[in-house]
């Protein structure tokens, strides 16, 4: 549903509102108590024209255009006196802020959403907290495949912008610190350097497109004024702006944050999401005037953006979404820790690795391998190429010959195919055994059988052909995102525990099938994406020792994550509930120790990111016990409002 529209004007001292012209009141001052402060802005801007705004709709976006000057005052806590607007129970107000704009709306987005969470200092650093506690909430949008979602902390304002021209995200979040100088001009650290909001928002416009949205977790950034980062995005051609003024460890931002976020994504209304998210969690507050930070969050938009725009199209994102499932690629919850590798992940055709892998020593205890994978194969899928997950291996499942390595990669093309309903190319590692699946799997069966060993060469060149046919067909059959770019991944679990497939040491192996090219071929590179515990794997440590000059070849270590790291990964889990006898989410109390609270999750986890089911939320109502955490039911409050309203409850 689209919220209708009221305009609220003021020009010089003048409101004009539904036809009606009457002076501003009085403003109040800073120092009034919430109630007081949120009743006087209400009289001075609405008062008069309430009955009217309120006679025939139950429902409706304030859209506020209002003088520079006006923007400091927080609109967002108006009060009627007997309850605040946000939370009103008779009608449900939606605030918009517009700014004036020499551009016309953008087109709807009609891809997977791209989303960039950047940092200005590493987002385990004390003075992004809060705003990196809003990022984890956040990043449920990432682990529900509804966004293909990046990260990049500790950056510069350089790097930002390379950042964005790459990536062209749709949606930036923007977590750094700001403060004003003593000319009240705004200025926010990007790694330890001071960048006025003119600059950060020439850098979060770089690239051919503008990013439709942008959240700002950042002090000072919701003022519109000489140095306003809101009204400089806006200017540039952004066309939604919001500013995060409030804490997470309120409802009503948390709430507020993700029904925003999740209509974003969804093309739902912008306006009435935000409003039913802010007023869910407000009708349950027993005196929700007494205090303001609920009012924090502040929508800005240009004003060539109409009511019912609708920035992006969930389409796209939802077909894709579908096919992880179908694939078992995605998984919740948000997924923790092993950033550098992602990175690997994301450079993988531009750097053109042919093999690439993540390796442990002392084995793979709950250092989550299994789920990396995964995660490495959503993010290939959304960005338009075709994995191949060969996992979970165990050792009485793992293929022991280079014959039987092919056959698993072969029939997990197959059962890929199918499970996307792509047609088959003719296979030429089976002597173009062709397309009917049954017929394409006994013949894989029959490979797989044969004693005497394959030819590697020639083994290489067939397979190679196979899979650039394979990537080929998905680019021209699947649609967006996939196309001519489109390539097929091997991504291969437990690599230490294919004992006489891996080759580079007699017999020979998967690993000597390998050019520069991976095992595809040099126009469709297929490269080799893998974990193996490598003090048990003696062909990969030797084909590490003999392939190190080699820029095709990555070997990354696969380490439990750093204690920083961990503790604020483990948060980010305990903010979106994922598992159905767990629905609360748990915060940090205002007065918790981050020390202990560190600590008490090093002790207990070791910093490995698998150790996050029951146990988890076990040591978080022991942590509530003593004070440094405390549960809030996000879910049941939003699910009690929307069926008392008839909303979706998703």
């Amino acid at each position: 549903m689209t919220l209708p529209r009221v305009e609220v004007r003021v020009f010089g001292s003048t409101v004009i509102v539904e036809g009606l012209e009457y002076p501003l009141g009085t403003l109040p001052s800073e120092d009034h108590d919430p109630r007081a402060y949120g009743r006087a802005l209400f009289d001075a801007l609405l008062a008069k024209a309430w009955p009217v705004i309120t006679q025939e709709r139950s429902a409706f976006e304030l859209a506020l255009l209002l003088p520079v000057d006006l923007h400091r005052w927080a609109w967002e806590a108006m009060h009627d006196g007997e309850h605040p607007l946000a939370a009103h129970p008779g009608v449900l107000v939606a605030v918009t802020r517009v700014l004036p704009t020499a551009w016309r709306a953008p087109d709807r987005v009609r891809r997977t959403p791209r989303v960039l969470f950047a940092s200005g200092a590493e987002i385990t650093h004390p003075e992004v907290r809060a705003g990196a506690m809003f990022l984890g909430l956040l990043r449920d949008c990432d682990s529900q495949g509804l966004a293909m979602a990046r990260i990049a902390d500790n950056v510069t304002l350089d790097a930002l912008a390379l950042r964005c021209e790459a990536l062209q995200p749709d949606l930036v979040h923007l977590v750094t610190h700001a403060d004003l100088d003593h000319r009240g001009r705004l200025y926010l650290q990007f790694a330890g350097r001071p960048e006025s909001a003119d600059q950060v928002a020439e850098a979060l416009a770089e690239g051919e497109r503008r990013p439709v949205a942008v959240v700002l977790s950042s002090c000072h950034t919701a003022g519109v004024d000489d140095s306003s980062l809101a009204a400089a995005l806006i200017e540039r051609g952004v066309a939604i702006v919001v500013a995060m003024g409030g804490e997470i460890g309120e409802q009503a931002c948390r709430l507020f944050s993700k029904r925003l976020v999740r209509a974003l994504l969804n093309g739902d209304s912008v306006a009435e999401a935000a409003a039913h998210g802010r007023r869910a969690a407000l009708r349950a507050e027993s005196d929700p005037g007494e205090r303001l930070d609920w009012a924090m969050p502040i929508v800005f938009t240009g004003d060539q953006v109409t009511a019912d725009f609708q920035p992006f199209d969930p389409a796209p994102a939802r077909a894709v979404k579908r096919m992880g499932e179908q694939l078992t690629l995605l998984q919740r919850p948000v997924f923790i820790g092993h950033r550098p590798i992602f990175d690997e992940v994301d450079a993988l055709f531009t750097r053109e690795r042919a093999l690439l892998a993540a390796t442990t020593t002392g084995g793979f205890s709950k250092l989550g391998a299994t789920r990396l994978l995964r995660e490495i194969g959503f993010r290939l899928l959304q960005a338009g190429h075709l994995p191949l997950l060969i996992a979970p291996i165990m050792a009485q499942t793992a293929p022991g010959s280079l014959r039987q390595a092919v056959a698993d990669v072969l029939r997990t093309a197959v059962r890929t195919a199918r499970q996307l309903a792509l047609p088959l190319p003719r296979l030429r590692t089976l002597d173009g055994t062709g397309e009917e699946r049954s017929a394409l799997l006994r013949a894989i069966a029959d490979f797989r059988a044969l004693e005497a060993p394959p030819q590697p060469d020639e083994l290489a060149e067939l397979l190679a052909l196979d899979l650039d046919a394979l990537a080929e067909t998905a680019g021209r059959v699947l649609g967006e995102p996939f196309g001519a770019h489109t390539r097929v991944a091997v991504l291969a679990e437990a690599l230490h525990l294919w004992e006489g497939a891996l080759g580079w040491i007699q017999p020979p192996g998967l690993l000597d099938l390998l050019t520069a090219s991976g095992l595809g071929t040099p126009a469709r590179p297929a490269p080799l994406i893998a974990t193996a515990a490598i003090d048990a794997c003696a062909p990969l440590r030797a084909f590490e020792s003999d392939q190190s000059g080699l820029s095709t070849y990555r070997l990354m270590p696969l380490r439990p994550l750093s204690d920083e790291e961990a503790a604020l990964g483990y948060q980010w889990v305990l903010l979106n509930p994922w598992l159905p006898d767990h629905p609360e989410v748990y915060l940090p109390t205002a007065d918790h120790d981050r020390h202990a609270l560190r600590e008490t999750f090093k002790d207990e986890f070791e910093g490995r990111p698998a150790l996050i089911g029951a146990s988890l939320y076990k040591l978080a109502r022991i942590l509530t016990r003593y004070g440094q955490l405390r549960p809030q039911d996000d879910e049941g409050a939003w699910t009690a409002y929307a069926r008392l309203h008839g909303l979706k409850h998703e």
